[in-house]
């Protein structure tokens, strides 16, 4: 059984947060994952993205799935309405917290490879993993993300009056069948697998509702900021159907040219690499660079003979903003 202790200043500081990163994590958890469990949504999702999940994404599944018990606490602390401030903050791990975290697998049989490959690398080898999450994220879940979105704001309102109807300790006595509020402020999680008393020391509690989840609930204690909470949404869409949007973004600058920003985004490479994975010839691939460059987009650096394209801060944002059915790019159908 987990035990979280609320003080005053823990009740009057419950907020909510909707995370991205929760949402690729128990998209790629197995069935009877913590991060996921038993999951109608997460399942029907699944079975309509499971065919476009690009090659780049194999770090993200192996790690998350190296123990059905959980995942390291540096990927789920933090939480940002944005992937890439969540990614950068991954990237940002202190190294002493990397080691630290690192060692829930030692409770493994045997250490698996993706584990084993992180201790050797140390904090550099996690670059290949965000760029997973990010290349996953943008293909598979993206598309969907705004009509998740909308659930999830549903949800939180729903808590929200529930709160100021019936009081805090009634809203979080409602967040899932295993949650119990007692009236000296403790919230208890009734899971044989979870075992742990932690009081909130008035940094208060994140609330983060979760599309995938269904089963049961994800906490992350600390030390240093609110616990986080993982919850299922109460509002349980019959038949989720969600269908993947009109691309936007080639609306906005032509479809060859949102492909090659699209292939830019996979990571920084040359103009011979992208017309590689556009499948066009050098001299298209420089045109688009040119248009995307002049745009803001992107960026350009000479290396000997070659120069290499890398997108900007507002060419992400562009991604992000707008994704796409499926691109038709050369290392995503290999």
């Amino acid at each position: 059984m987990l035990e979280l202790h609320f003080g005053v200043a823990d009740i009057a500081n419950i907020r909510f947060r909707i995370s991205p990163m929760d949402h690729v994590l128990g998209g790629v958890a197995r069935a009877a994952h913590h991060c996921a469990g038993a999951s109608v949504n997460r399942d029907l999702w699944w079975r309509q993205e499971k065919r476009h999940v690009p090659l780049r994404a194999a770090p993200v599944f192996e790690l998350v799935n190296a123990s059905f018990k959980g995942v390291p606490d540096f990927l789920k602390e933090a939480a940002s309405q944005r992937l890439t401030d969540e990614l950068d903050t991954i990237l940002a791990v202190p190294d002493p917290a990397f080691y630290e975290n690192l060692a829930f697998y030692d409770q493994e049989l045997e250490l698996p490879r993706i584990v084993a490959e992180l201790r050797d690398g140390g904090t550099r080898e996690l670059r290949r993993f965000t760029d997973g999450v990010w290349a996953l994220f943008r293909t598979c879940i993206a598309p969907h993300w705004p009509d998740i979105q909308r659930h999830l704001q549903a949800d939180i309102a729903h808590r929200a009056r529930t709160a100021a109807e019936a009081g805090v300790g009634a809203m979080l006595n409602e967040l899932h069948p295993q949650l119990a509020w007692h009236e000296e402020g403790i919230l208890r999680y009734a899971e044989p697998e979870w075992d742990g008393t932690f009081w909130l020391g008035g940094r208060g509690l994140e609330l983060r509702p979760n599309f995938f989840l269904q089963s049961g609930v994800m906490a992350i204690p600390a030390e240093h900021r609110p616990t986080a909470l993982s919850y299922p949404i109460s509002a349980r869409p019959s038949g989720y159907t969600s269908t993947r949007q009109t691309d936007g973004l080639a609306s906005l600058i032509g479809s060859a040219r949102a492909r090659a920003l699209r292939a830019i985004g996979q990571g920084s490479c040359t103009t011979r690499q992208l017309a590689g994975r556009l499948c066009i010839t050098s001299p298209s691939a420089s045109s688009h660079a040119t248009a995307l460059r002049t745009a803001g987009a992107i960026t350009t650096e000479r290396e000997g003979r070659q120069v290499r394209h890398t997108l900007t801060s507002l060419g992400r944002d562009l991604l992000y903003s707008n994704p796409v059915v499926h691109h038709a790019i050369a290392e995503e159908r290999q």
